[in-house]
C-alpha cells in the first residue's frame, strides 16, 4: 500500500477486519479498504489511530496536540464526529477505545493520560488527566476487561490505573484502613475534590 508523502507511524485495523486505518508524518490518515479514502483534518504528524469497539468510529491522535473523531460507517466518505479534543498540551501518541464501555484513552508527551466519555462521541468530555509519569507517555492499552489501564512512558515506567471506580474505592480503603485523612484525601484521590471518605 503506498501513496503517503512521508513516515508512517501507526496502524489498526477495524474490529471486522475489512478496513485498515494509517496515519503519517504527512499529517493524514488513510483508510485501506475497496475503495480506500484518504482523511483530512490534523494540521501535523498522525501518531496514532485506534477503532471503536464497533467498528463505527476512528480515534486518530496527532503532534497538532488533538484528538479526532471520525464516523467511518461509510469507510469511502469517513466524516468528521464534532470538534477536535483539545485538552492535551502536547503531541498525542496514542489513542485506545475501551472494549466494553464507551471509553477512550489518550496519552500524551504533556506526561499525562486522559479518559474521554465517548458515548456521544459528537460531544465527548474528559475529567481530570491520570498524571504520575515523569515524561512522554508513548502508549495506553486496556485489559479485556476494560477495567484496567497501562501507561507506558519515556520516564522508564509502566503505570496501572483502575477504571472501576467500585473497586478502586475497595482498594483505597484497605490502603487507608478506614483512616483516610483531609491530607491523604488529597495525596490519594484529588486536591480539586471536596473531602468525602468514602470508607466512613
Amino acid at each position: 500500500m503506498t501513496g503517503y508523502t512521508d513516515s508512517v507511524n501507526a496502524v489498526a485495523f477495524s474490529p471486522d477486519g475489512h478496513t485498515l486505518a494509517s496515519g503519517s508524518d504527512d499529517h493524514t490518515i488513510r483508510l485501506w479498504t475497496l475503495p480506500s479514502a484518504i482523511i483530512t483534518g490534523h494540521t501535523s504528524t498522525v501518531y496514532a489511530v485506534a477503532f471503536s469497539p464497533d467498528g463505527h468510529t476512528l480515534a486518530s491522535g496527532s503532534s497538532d496536540q488533538t484528538i479526532r473523531l471520525w464516523n467511518i460507517t461509510n469507510p469511502s466518505h469517513p466524516t468528521p464526529l464534532g470538534p477536535p479534543l483539545i485538552d492535551h498540551t502536547g503531541s498525542v501518541h496514542s489513542v485506545v477505545f475501551s472494549p466494553k464501555r464507551h471509553i477512550l484513552a489518550s496519552s500524551s508527551n504533556d506526561q499525562t493520560v486522559r479518559l474521554w466519555n465517548v458515548t456521544d462521541p459528537t460531544h465527548p468530555t474528559s475529567g481530570t488527566p491520570l498524571t504520575g509519569h515523569t515524561s512522554s507517555v508513548n502508549a495506553v492499552a486496556f485489559s479485556p476487561d476494560g477495567h484496567t489501564l497501562a501507561s507506558g512512558s519515556n520516564d522508564q515506567t509502566i503505570r496501572l490505573w483502575e477504571i472501576n471506580i467500585a473497586k478502586t474505592i475497595r482498594r483505597i480503603c484497605a490502603t487507608t484502613s478506614n483512616t483516610l485523612t483531609p491530607a491523604k484525601w488529597e495525596q490519594y484521590v484529588s486536591t480539586n475534590l471536596p473531602y468525602n471518605p468514602p470508607c466512613s
